[in-house]
């Protein structure tokens, strides 16, 4: 029986943009993509190469255009995109091909993501964030969800060693944050409304061997009674102002809100709008034109 034949696409691009266009071609092609670690340089920018995998006898014309329709797109906006490259792979080279993209990786100060078949041994307060890098988004390269885990190295170092504290991941994604939460003691209730999302959240609890800590459900935020000692919201910018009300309705006295997915042009708009809701500025964190914002109640 013939092996099956995969047509892989690499594209070149601002490391900063590789989750983002991890989203368009995962939905694009309905598969996940590979995330490479070492960035090239490229005159004063570092690209950072992704690919993307397609059955060879799927891939149309329709599929070439669009594709190229959204990398036109990235180039009016004034992303560098370094040329498309393709090639025919066969089905057991694939599997290996996508796999060996991934190595251990540090995100901040305590933090490294790995996959599962990367053994990594911490040292010191170093924290191991086992992720399955089936999904693009979640594996803590885009910068707002790396400021969300630096403000969480901040605000834990102030915990005490019990009771736990009670955390709130709000559009949890593939976990990354709860689970970062949890490894440091923290109870974490870890919310989403997308299925694909939250089966990718409790197969990562179930990876970090956290299922004692950190749940994962559906839950809307809207039916949530309960107060926590600290709230991630890692949305849009738009879903944070819809949001403010629910998000600061469930934070306990002495709380702190962690929030993040916007750029720093909104910051002075989404602060207001939480500072509405009663609570206090504590710091603003941003890398390259993403930034996040914690706050607290008291």
């Amino acid at each position: 029986m013939a092996r099956r034949e995969w047509l892989e696409i690499r594209i070149l691009l601002p490391e900063t943009l590789q989750e983002e266009a991890g989203i368009f071609l995962t939905a694009w092609s309905g598969r996940g993509v590979v995330l490479e670690d070492e960035p090239e340089t490229a005159g004063e920018q570092r690209l950072a190469g992704i690919r993307s995998y397609f059955p060879a006898e799927e891939f149309s014309t329709d599929h070439r255009r669009d594709l190229l329709h959204y990398l036109d797109r990235l180039v009016s906006l004034g992303y560098r995109i370094g040329e498309l490259q393709q090639r025919l792979i066969e089905e057991e080279d694939w599997e290996r091909s996508w796999q060996k993209h991934f190595r251990p990786r540090r995100l901040t100060g305590r933090f490294i993501v790995r996959p599962p078949w990367e053994e990594y041994a911490p040292s010191g307060l170093e924290v191991v964030l086992t992720i399955f890098p089936g999904m693009a988004f979640g594996t803590g390269r885009h910068p707002s969800t790396w400021l969300c885990l630096h403000a969480l190295e901040d605000v834990a170092q102030a915990w005490p060693p019990s009771p736990p504290r009670q955390v709130l991941d709000v559009g949890t994604g593939t976990g990354i944050l709860g689970l970062a939460a949890g490894h440091l003691g923290a109870k974490v209730l870890a919310i989403d409304v997308d299925p694909e999302a939250l089966a990718a959240a409790r197969e990562n609890i179930r990876l970090n061997e956290l299922q004692d800590r950190v749940r994962a459900d559906d839950v809307p935020l809207a039916a949530i009674r309960e107060q926590f000692d600290l709230i991630f919201a890692n949305l849009t910018a738009a879903d944070l102002r819809s949001l403010a009300e629910s998000l600061a309705g469930r934070l306990r006295l002495f709380g702190q809100l962690i929030i993040s997915g916007f750029l720093l042009s909104d910051v002075s708009e989404i602060q207001k709008r939480f500072l509405d809701q009663g609570l206090l500025f504590d710091k603003v964190l941003h890398k390259d034109d993403w930034a996040a914002l914690v706050l607290k109640r008291s």
